[in-house]
């Protein structure tokens, strides 16, 4: 006989959309992830990391993450409604957005989910070609490569 305990440590109690540029492939993901989160019950995290191109330890930030931190809380505005249209009466998925910004994206998603004890992360890769993603390298990739949680990716 299974307990309750070990039945719930085996779900997703912690989903985690990893979202650095918006994008069809990361409305995918969100859709995915809304999913899942619904049919397991889970919170779903849905994070939008700014690539920042200087160390951000620094008292003033460049303002070009200032924009893009604005862009992304439109786009997480955005899917948060539609997320909530989503949801049914009976099962609602319960959804915490969070904005970061960061040089190393991968590395920044990675550190999130293990901070966060995120169960499972989903990710939408960006659409380019092989030879694109061999010679600019592949957030996605890296993601899958750091996580310390199993990663879903969505084409």
């Amino acid at each position: 006989m299974i307990t309750d305990k070990v039945a719930r440590k085996k779900t997703f109690s912690k989903i985690l959309v990893a979202i650095h540029e918006s994008s069809k492939s990361a409305d995918k993901a969100v859709v995915y992830a809304t999913r899942i989160a619904k049919d397991y019950n889970s919170i779903l995290v849905v994070l939008y990391v700014v690539r920042a191109q200087s160390n951000l330890s620094s008292a003033t930030v460049p303002s070009h993450v200032i924009d893009f931190k604005k862009q992304a809380q439109e786009y997480l505005t955005k899917i948060s409604e539609k997320i909530h249209k989503y949801n049914e009466s009976e099962n609602i998925v319960k959804v915490k957005t969070e904005i970061i910004a960061s040089i190393k994206v991968a590395h920044a998603i990675a550190d999130y989910a293990k901070d966060k004890h995120i169960d499972l992360i989903v990710v939408g890769p960006r659409g380019r070609s092989k030879l694109k993603s061999l010679v600019l390298g592949s957030v996605t990739s890296d993601v899958v490569r750091l996580a310390n949680c199993p990663v879903l990716t969505v084409r």
